[in-house]
């Protein structure tokens, strides 16, 4: 087992060449990455806020003519939601052409090989992230919010459903955000600084200031209905609203969170283990909607306690040479 100076002198301050973007070497630094994630994330806060409010109209126009049921239930959900799925399917669509100036239009450079040894880490992470979750909701006694009665109805299909539908949006939601942050961003801090753990840090406070949403109070001053300026007002906010809701416990457990994904993904070389921790954690909170058992100085701790373990995973190999 290395020892924990050992740890930081080889782990948080000399590089590895996997990580280091655009054909550089390992002593080499570039801020390219920078701006094209730059470019990404407000084009996308951009086309997001152009295209919420013909989206929105659309949903009304179909319930109008037609009374439809789910034209009201998409009706009844924010603006807010219009824009952020938006923004994400334009992150989304944009990823090719990210991966490409990244130099990461494979499965190796990307993180995602196939590899039996971070197979099984991803399964292990996978089962330890709903153990964590069911820990803290015990810790916190937290109810399985929506799901009571199935559960105690014994109907097979039913729980089958729930289940399966859970551990479908945890793996949509793994892969896409542990490439995007893991994959991408964490590379592209990774290639502007010589010091690994500032790549870490900072990727970590970025993940963490993505979830702060648009703050509720900020409606309570807007005028009802959807406008052609409603997307750049929800812009704004997605982009300040941290501002007006912060956090700091929150906003610890995320950092910690983004720590965690970030440190398995330089261990271990691969993507996996992190897909499958994140996969686990939400296809477990899921089931406890709304309790916030990722918030809270017991999920700090917890996360604190994951983040020293898999610091120390072993047979990691620094690859010093391009």
């Amino acid at each position: 087992m290395p020892s924990v100076s050992s740890v930081f002198k080889s782990f948080f301050h000399q590089r590895d060449s996997r990580f280091v973007l655009f054909g550089l070497g390992v002593d080499e630094t570039s801020w390219r990455g920078v701006g094209l994630l730059g470019a990404v994330f407000f084009g996308s806060l951009g086309i997001a806020a152009v295209l919420t409010p013909p989206a929105y109209w659309l949903v009304q126009l179909w319930h109008d003519r037609t009374g439809s049921a789910n034209a009201q239930w998409l009706l009844d959900k924010g603006v807010d939601v219009y824009f952020d799925r938006l923004r994400m399917a334009t992150i989304v669509l944009g990823l090719p052409w990210l991966m490409s100036k990244c130099h990461l239009w494979s499965w190796r450079a990307i993180g995602l090989a196939p590899d039996n040894r971070n197979f099984f880490r991803g399964a292990l992470a996978l089962f330890t992230g709903v153990f964590l979750i069911l820990g803290l909701a015990m810790w916190k006694r937290a109810d399985v919010v929506g799901y009571d009665e199935i559960f105690a109805s014994d109907n097979f299909t039913a729980i089958l459903k729930v289940s399966l539908n859970a551990i479908l949006g945890g793996l949509i939601i793994g892969i896409v955000e542990e490439t995007v942050f893991r994959g991408m961003i964490l590379r592209i801090f990774y290639t502007a600084t010589r010091r690994p753990w500032v790549a870490l840090a900072v990727m970590a406070a970025f993940f963490a200031y993505t979830h702060f949403k648009v703050p509720t109070a900020v409606w309570a001053h807007v005028a009802p209905g959807v406008h052609w300026d409603t997307g750049w007002f929800v812009a704004f906010w997605t982009t300040c609203g941290i501002s007006e809701n912060f956090d700091a416990v929150q906003f610890l457990v995320l950092w910690l969170l983004g720590m965690v994904l970030g440190v398995l993904t330089l261990r271990t070389g691969s993507l996996l283990p992190a897909i499958g921790l994140h996969t686990g954690l939400v296809s477990a909170l899921f089931f406890f909607r709304g309790q916030g058992l990722t918030e809270g100085w017991q999920a700090a701790v917890v996360l604190g306690v994951i983040l020293a373990g898999v610091m120390r995973i072993k047979n990691y190999e620094l690859r010093i040479k391009k």
